[in-house]
Formats: structure tokens, C-alpha cells, sequence
């Protein structure tokens, strides 16, 4: 994470421009160490996300909607008693940390007007959101309670003194000094700006920024004095150039542009679309993660299971391959009955379904040749009917395999509200046990099929799971409607809402089909093709599981960049 105090005072500029005089309308408490503000001003509702998670700590403006507790939490319910309604008269950092202070006017219970501070330590596995008296300067409650035992420097509970974290003494904040007090403090410092180490004396200074010092006072970056390097940051955070960095080995963003990272660059228009675009995929994953719980266990748990089962079938059925051969040998033993002395152990007879060639039989030495022969039979008819079970079982098991891979690709294309209803279809098909309701259940969000729009103007839906595969294709579209779905391979249903599309539609209907399949990363992925009429859905099946005939199939490679082009947005 590359957030440091530099990127921090260009980020409240960018709040201070948005939510300076807004009023709070609603807050929100998604997940544990995550907060959202709904604060209204001038006349547009802006949410406010912030995380005090120990890697993706952020504060950010942010369009997502998240799933919330049906219960708020404790913290949620008590800044919604102080700060509902509540105005901001101010936004700052404090000093050149990454530490952002909000400002409150607000009425208590009894109507006297009241001040608060809420302030966002974003600080790793230390950042917190503190709620403060300003009158009584005493912490109100704060989002993760530590103990005086636990930190002797300040206790962070409800109703203990406010006192703002340590800082270094051996670093200076930069904006504190005038003109000559940096000039002298750039000369002081020199050595240590020239070795990429200006962190150790510049507070709120990230490596990553001070290794781009070192790179401008290189001969190769330009051979810039440490004093212009220092006023160069100082100027370019007032006018922030959001970027994201890409490099072989990892992800890197900034508020300006770095010259020393090499990669592929990604510009963005604000701090937060920045901050967004970052955090988002990670913390993505790891709310899909804590929401599914041990799903992903028990479904990967049944897959390990049935590929074991196909094994064991697999071995089943070469046994039984050889039903045809008792029969055989039963009839041989049946005809050459009279020549047969009791108490033989084996005995070669002329095998007349083999142009007489001689074939020993084994035998019971304690029955009859026909006592024998009808033993044989028995295993002849015992592996006839095992044929048709093992036809059966691996034709069921590869179904099951199928339908979980497409739950595992479900869950790791979902969307937070996607999860439980995936959950939920696992329960009813007895893959998860139902558990106790608990007070932190979420509520539940009717989720919508993904839309898109192809560059005719033709809207294409795309279901996000196998209950609205089936309502998508089997329900809301019309029948002279067009359905595609990856060639034999997991993936989600996809609906062209037009009757005679045109071919640049239906290929870029597949594109997507081929996108949110299983196959999302490979070349050439066959898509099939055909209206919905054709589609049928067994008895019994299911979700998600539907037969079609007359299709007809197209040959695509997804492309991400193309995915992106297509996404539907309300104007």
C-alpha cells in the first residue's frame, strides 16, 4: 500500500472540494473494520468508504453499494446517534500524517448544539476510526478498542483521554518550514535523499517516494538539487495526476507520476477512482472469501470425492468388461458337463465361440461341473447389471462435477451479493448445512443479471448465478429471444434481447459468454448459439442445467478490454 501523508494531503483536498459543508444523511457499517458516510451536499449524495483493514487501510468517494448487517453494528449505531444530521465545517490532516480529521456540528438528544471529531488513523495494522468530545477532548467509542495494557502510550476506549499516536522526532514535516528553514534542512539531509532513504527524515514519507527523490538526483533522472526535489513534491501534490503502475512483480499507485517505475501505466481522473481501482480486486476477494465461509471447501471437498468415484467406476468397469467371458465359460461347462470329474480344479475344454481354441476354466473343486457353470453365471449376470450402474453413476458423478465447477467459477466471478444467494441454492441441494440464524446476517440484495450493450445499441444480459441463469433464460426472456453458453464447459447463461441480431452482436454476445466461462483465459472457446424456445429444462435437474438442439457455434477469444467497452451504465 502507497498511501503516505504526501498522497494523504492531496487526498483531503480532493474531500475538502466534495463533502466541506455536507450534512451526514446515513452511515452504514458493512464489515467489521469498514464504515460508510452518505453525506449530502451540494445537492449530491456522496458515500464515503473507508477501511481500517492492516493491508488495505483506504478513505475514499466511491459509487459501490455494500450488503449491510441486518443488525447494525455496536460503533455503526452510536455514530449514527452523534453524527446523523451532523454538518462538516471542516476536513485537515493532521500535520503530515496519514492521519485525515473530520469536523461536526451537530445536536444531541436534548437539542444543544454539540462538536465532534471523527478522525481516520490510516495508519496499517493501527489505523482505527476514533469518535471525539471536542468540548471534553475524550475518545466517545472507536471502531477497535485497545487497551491501556495492550498500548501504555494511549488507550483507545471509550471514555479515555484523546491523544494523537507518537510521532518521530527525528522527522520534519515539511510544510511546517519556511524557505530557508527547508534550504537548510535540504543540505542537511542531502546524503540521505541522494540514497533513497529521505523516509528516515521526511514525516509521512513513503519509500516508494523516496526512492523517486533518489532517482531525480541521479545523473540519470536529471540531477536535480535536494532542495528542487523537495519542492517539486510540494508542488506536484497540489496538483495531483492519479496513476497505477503495473510491473512484473507488483502494483504500485501514486497521487503524480513516478519516473522510476518501469510498467505499464494506468491514468485515472481522481484520488478515489484511483484509490478504487487499487484496493478493490483485493478486498474484493477477501469479503467473497469471509462471506462464503467454507463453501469453497465443501464444494472442492465433493469434487476430490467424485474424481475419486470416477477412479474407482473407471476400475469397476474393466472387471465388468469381462461379464460376456462368464457367460462363456458357464455354457462351455454346461456342455462338457459329462466329461468333467467332480473335485477338478481347472479343466481346458474347446472353446466353440473361438473356432474350438482350448480355454481352462477354474473351478470350485466342491461343486458339479453344473454347480460350476451356474456360478459363473451368477458373476456374468452380477457384472451385466453392474454395467449399467457404472453407465449411470459416472454419468450422474460427471454431472455433479460439472455443476460444481460452476459453482466455484460462480463464486469467483461474484459480487458481494451474489454470495448468498449461492450459499442459499448449495443448502436446498444439501451441499451446505443450514446454520443457526445469527445477528450479523446480512440483509438481503436482489441482485441483477451483469448488462451490456452491444455496439448496435442491442442489450445482452449475463446471469451471475445458477438460480438467475434460470430466471434469465427460462422466465424473462422472450422466446424468440437468443441464448449462449460456453460449448460443454461451465459458464453463465447469456440473453440477447433482440430477435435478429446482427452477427457483430452475436459475436460479441459470445465474447462475453466465453468471458464468464471457465475458459475465460483461453483462445478459440467454442460458444453455442440459439433461440430460447429451444431451450428446455429436464425434470429433476439442476439450477442452472437446460438441453437445447439446433444450435449453431461460434469460435471466440474473450478480450477484458472489449468486456470493459460493453458494460451498460445509466446516463
Amino acid at each position: 500500500m502507497t498511501l503516505d501523508g504526501f498522497f494523504t494531503r492531496s487526498l483531503v483536498t480532493e474531500l475538502q472540494n466534495h463533502l466541506k459543508g455536507g450534512r451526514i444523511h446515513k452511515i452504514y457499517q458493512p464489515f467489521e473494520q469498514e464504515l460508510q458516510l452518505v453525506i449530502r451536499a451540494n445537492r449530491v449524495n456522496h458515500r464515503l468508504a473507508a477501511s481500517v483493514h492492516p493491508n488495505y487501510f483506504s478513505l475514499y468517494l466511491t459509487k459501490e453499494k455494500s450488503a449491510n448487517p441486518q443488525q447494525a453494528p455496536m460503533f455503526c449505531m452510536l455514530l449514527r446517534k452523534y453524527l446523523e444530521s451532523a454538518f462538516i465545517t471542516d476536513i485537515k490532516q493532521y500535520q503530515n500524517d496519514r492521519i485525515i480529521d473530520f469536523y461536526f456540528k451537530g445536536r444531541d438528544e436534548i437539542g444543544i448544539e454539540q462538536e465532534y471529531l471523527l478522525t481516520f488513523e490510516l495508519m496499517g495494522r493501527h489505523s482505527n476510526i476514533l469518535l471525539v468530545n471536542q468540548k471534553k477532548q475524550t475518545i466517545i467509542d472507536c471502531i477497535k478498542h485497545v487497551s491501556a495494557s495492550h498500548n501504555t502510550y494511549r488507550s483507545l476506549t471509550p471514555g479515555a483521554v484523546f491523544k494523537r499516536p507518537p510521532r518521530n522526532n527525528q522527522q520534519v514535516n515539511l510544510f511546517e518550514l519556511n524557505d530557508s528553514q527547508l534550504f537548510e534542512f535540504s543540505h542537511q539531509n542531502e546524503p540521505l535523499l541522494k540514497e533513497g532513504k529521505a523516509f528516515q527524515c521526511v514525516q509521512g514519507m513513503s519509500k516508494l517516494l523516496a526512492e523517486e527523490i533518489a532517482y531525480w538526483m541521479s545523473e540519470e533522472g536529471g540531477n536535480l538539487s535536494s532542495l528542487a526535489s523537495l519542492e517539486r513534491i510540494k508542488s506536484a501534490i497540489e496538483f495531483p495526476s492519479p496513476t497505477l503502475y503495473q510491473t512484473d512483480k507488483n502494483v504500485y499507485f501514486y497521487c503524480f507520476k513516478l519516473e522510476s517505475i518501469p510498467g505499464e501505466e494506468v491514468a485515472f481522473d481522481t484520488l478515489s477512482d484511483l484509490i478504487y481501482a487499487y484496493s478493490h480486486q483485493k478486498v474484493h476477494l477477501d469479503r467473497v472469501k469471509q462471506l462464503s465461509g467454507n463453501i469453497i471447501h465443501k464444494v472442492n471437498q465433493v469434487l476430490d470425492k467424485n474424481q475419486k468415484k470416477l477412479k474407482n467406476l473407471a476400475k469397476d468397469r474393466k472387471v465388468a468388461a469381462n461379464a460376456d467371458s462368464y457367460r462363456i465359460k458357464g455354457e462351455l461347462l454346461n456342455a462338457f458337463a459329462y466329461q468333467i470329474d467332480n473335485k477338478e480344479e481347472k479343466v481346458t475344454l474347446s472353446n466353440f465361440y473361438d473356432n474350438n481354441q482350448p480355454l481352462t476354466i477354474q473351478l470350485n473343486p466342491r461343486l458339479n461341473a453344473v454347480e460350476n457353470a451356474q456360478a459363473y453365471f451368477k458373476k456374468y449376470q452380477k457384472y451385466r447389471d453392474a454395467l449399467k450402474y457404472i453407465n449411470r453413476e459416472e454419468r450422474l458423478t460427471r454431472e455433479e462435477i460439472d455443476y460444481l465447477d460452476g459453482i466455484l467459477l460462480q463464486l469467483k466471478q461474484a459480487d458481494l451479493e451474489d454470495v448468498e444467494s449461492i450459499k442459499e441454492e448449495l443448502i436446498e441441494q444439501g451441499y451446505v448445512a443450514q446454520k443457526r440464524s445469527s445477528s450479523k446476517k446480512r440483509a438481503k440484495t436482489q441482485s441483477k443479471p451483469r448488462r451490456f450493450q452491444s455496439s448496435d445499441g442491442v442489450m445482452i444480459y449475463v446471469g451471475r448465478n445458477n438460480q438467475q441463469n434460470d430466471d434469465l433464460s427460462l422466465k424473462k426472456a422472450a422466446k424468440n429471444h437468443w441464448w449462449l453458453h460456453a460449448k460443454d464447459i461451465p459458464g453463465a447463461h447469456v440473453i440477447i434481447e433482440s430477435d435478429k441480431p446482427s452477427q457483430e452482436t452475436l459475436l460479441q454476445a459470445a465474447q462475453l459468454a466465453a468471458y464468464y466461462s471457465k475458459f475465460s483465459q483461453s483462445a478459440n472457446v467454442p460458444v453455442d448459439y440459439v433461440q430460447v424456445k429451444h431451450l428446455k429444462k429436464p425434470n429433476g435437474a439442476k439450477p442452472g442445467f437446460v438441453i437445447y438442439e439446433g444450435q449453431k457455434t461460434l469460435f471466440v477469444t474473450p478480450s477484458p478490454t472489449l468486456i470493459d467497452q460493453l458494460k451498460f451504465t445509466e446516463k
